[in-house]
């Protein structure tokens, strides 16, 4: 199947370091159907580019609890 594309910008709290951006890019990373993803340490956001019909929006809050930061909302 092909899934049209989405992209979302993602609030993240509690990143203090380039470390935490990077566990935070991987917990998004390794869903299914995500292509990129991509955090902006300085600016406390992750860029998400995935197949449209097969994540929402609590799968990514999710993951990136289980990395130990917290999904304050999304930007787009």
């Amino acid at each position: 199947k092909i899934y049209a594309m989405k992209t979302t910008v993602l609030k993240v709290s509690g990143m203090g370091c380039s470390g935490c951006a990077d566990s935070v890019e991987s917990a998004l990373s390794s869903l299914d159907g995500v292509v990129t993803a991509s955090v902006n340490l300085k600016n406390e956001t992750a860029e998400v580019s995935y197949a449209e019909a097969g994540l929402k929006h609590s799968d990514f809050e999710e993951a990136i609890e289980k990395a130990g930061y917290k999904m304050t909302g999304v930007k787009s």
